[in-house]
């Protein structure tokens, strides 16, 4: 008598999750980009090289001159420019979303991602993120991992596996974003899309609404509004700081 199998996500071995699977994450984003979540019931997940960091998945110059000698070394100096070739490819072909953890929201966050404010924030975990991988079976393979931090600047090596490593991995001046992230690394061919949605059941996504400080009432009221659209006026809403006695 046959069984049905059941699929599940395999997860990368490089990709590291912290302890604690109830951390809180964060996601940072103008009101406008909110409401498109709503809308879309789907995470944006951004091609890789159109993300803030220009050397989004590279390695530094150090390791990359030692790999040119190592090529060399070999008899096989033409895979300096394969090797190029292919971390090209893969900034095309990743698709990530980036999520700060920490007990709070962060003034610095706010304004190093909010480009209209006031913004919103989503709330999560990081076991709400990993659910939701769980689940993407229709978009495998899909990973997510805290991010390591290295001096990129300095010459330091990371250790390189195939995708998703190199997405692991950010230059330590980033290392304040304290992150992790969903990472998609779908078979496509070029032009590659520069972003792909993932469906969520954004009840199984959102903890918390939060807003950045001196948002408007209006602005609270269309929110409220939004959610309670499509069914989600249970989520909590609240804002940052100071302005807590406005919405509550």
């Amino acid at each position: 008598m046959s069984e049905f199998i059941k699929l599940t996500r395999e997860p990368n071995p490089s990709c590291k999750l912290p302890e604690n699977l109830d951390t809180p994450v964060w996601r940072y984003m103008d009101v406008d980009k909110f409401h498109s979540l709503l809308n879309e019931k789907a995470l944006y997940l951004c091609r890789a090289d159109r993300l803030q960091d220009r050397f989004e998945g590279t390695y530094s110059r150090r390791q990359i001159l030692e790999m040119k000698d190592w090529f060399a070394k070999i008899g096989e100096p033409h895979m300096t420019e394969t090797e190029k070739e292919n971390r090209r490819k893969d900034r095309l072909k990743s698709y990530i979303s980036c999520w700060c953890m920490c007990d709070c929201d962060l003034d610095l966050m706010w304004k190093g991602y909010v480009r209209n404010p006031p913004g919103i924030a989503i709330k999560s975990s990081v076991r709400r993120l990993k659910e939701i991988c769980d689940k993407a079976l229709s978009h495998r393979p899909i990973d997510i991992s805290k991010v390591s931090y290295f001096d990129h600047a300095g010459g330091e090596n990371i250790n390189y596996f195939g995708t998703p490593t190199a997405f692991l991995y950010k230059d330590k001046h980033f290392r304040l974003d304290n992150e992790i992230r969903i990472i998609h690394y779908p078979n496509v061919s070029e032009p590659s899309p520069t972003h792909v949605l993932l469906l969520v059941d954004l009840k199984d996504l959102i903890e918390d609404v939060v807003f950045q400080p001196r948002v408007k009432e209006s602005t609270v009221k269309s929110v409220r509004e939004a959610l309670s659209r499509v069914g989600l006026e249970e989520i909590p809403v609240l804002a940052s700081r100071d302005d807590r006695e406005l919405i509550e």
